[in-house]
């Protein structure tokens, strides 16, 4: 059974850009979700650095790259929200009107 597109195509993390996808991935459980998604918390970066003993400049370096890479993230999902629930007005609306 041949891979799909997305497994077979997916992007490679460049040498020495890993440890900031690692913190993406181990922080974006550390989100407030209510009417939407939030950022990760500066708390949760400033205690995954300290952990992993990242400090000065390259904490700093640390916290810019994961804002850039958390913003493109929030607006994707954001982007899919509102597709969401476009869909679900439109349902919602053509559901009324056949019961009229």
């Amino acid at each position: 059974m041949p891979l799909p597109d997305k497994i077979k195509n997916k992007p490679e993390v460049r040498v020495g850009l890993e440890l900031y996808w690692k913190a993406f991935q181990d922080l974006s459980s550390d989100r407030d979700v209510g009417m939407g998604i939030g950022p990760i918390p500066w708390s949760s970066m400033n205690a995954w650095g300290y952990r992993n003993r990242i400090r000065g400049d390259d904490f700093e370096r640390l916290v810019m790259v994961l804002r850039g890479m958390d913003s493109i993230y929030m607006d994707k999902q954001g982007k899919k929200s509102k597709g969401r629930m476009g869909k679900s007005k439109s349902f919602n609306k053509s559901k009324a009107m056949r019961n009229k």
